[in-house]
């Protein structure tokens, strides 16, 4: 068996674009699909590569984000992504120490929803995780992060 090509993108016809975090998803999802980009890989590589510079780039265009970064809901990015009108579909990881099939499972268990998101206008944040259903979430720009779980035992109250 030969191993699949990548189909040929139509930049006319693009729908998602899938972030640098899940580029390993993405590239494997572009031999299957030619709506879909990958940042920093061909025919995009051109584009910014900074947060704050793709996002309206991307929103644009009109295209879709498929990513795991949580922190464009919450830090600076998120100012631009609702200034924007970003649409985005984040992948929770599924698994501690997730793999990238763990992250493809996980958006093929959902791409019904994935795709009705290209019919709504911005912005939208749809979490896709562990759950049976999808959710959306909404931008909070300036949220504090979550501090991490402490080691040890718990002191009563």
């Amino acid at each position: 068996m030969s191993p699949a090509r990548p189909t040929a993108v139509d930049m006319a016809r693009v729908r998602f674009y899938v972030d640098e975090d899940l580029a390993g998803v993405g590239l494997g999802l572009m031999a299957l699909r030619s709506d879909l980009v990958v940042a920093s890989h061909p025919p995009i590589a051109h584009l910014p590569r900074d947060d704050l510079d793709w996002i309206p780039e991307v929103t644009r265009r009109g295209w879709v984000v498929i990513t795991n970064d949580k922190h464009i809901r919450t830090r600076h990015e998120a100012e631009a992504a609702l200034q924007a009108g970003l649409r985005c579909v984040h992948l929770a990881p599924p698994v501690k120490a997730a793999a990238r099939w763990d992250f493809a499972q996980l958006l093929f268990r959902h791409w019904e929803a994935v795709e009705a998101v290209c019919d709504r206008a911005g912005p939208v944040w749809l979490q896709l995780d562990r759950r049976a259903t999808p959710w959306e979430r909404p931008y909070q720009p300036g949220k504090p992060p979550r501090l991490p779980p402490r080691d040890g035992p718990r002191r009563p109250r």
